[in-house]
């Protein structure tokens, strides 16, 4: 995994507390019931917030190479 790859499966707009941590959790609740994609979205989550500074930056980025047209 890496930061590219989590913010395609993620999205650039996330909380950490109120959006990454809750996801994680559930996802972990009833692992088993998790598809492919559930496994991708918790691995991606987990990625995230252990570098969470680095993600921030490259929100930062994205945001202001789109709006510099």
């Amino acid at each position: 995994m890496n930061m590219d790859r989590a913010i395609s499966i993620l999205g650039v707009n996330r909380t950490r507390d109120n959006d990454l941590r809750p996801m994680v959790k559930a996802l972990g609740l009833h692992s088993w019931l998790n598809t492919p994609e559930d496994w991708e979205r918790r691995r991606a989550a987990q990625y995230v917030l252990r570098r969470w500074k680095a993600y921030c930056a490259e929100h930062d980025r994205r945001r202001s190479t789109r709006h510099r047209t």
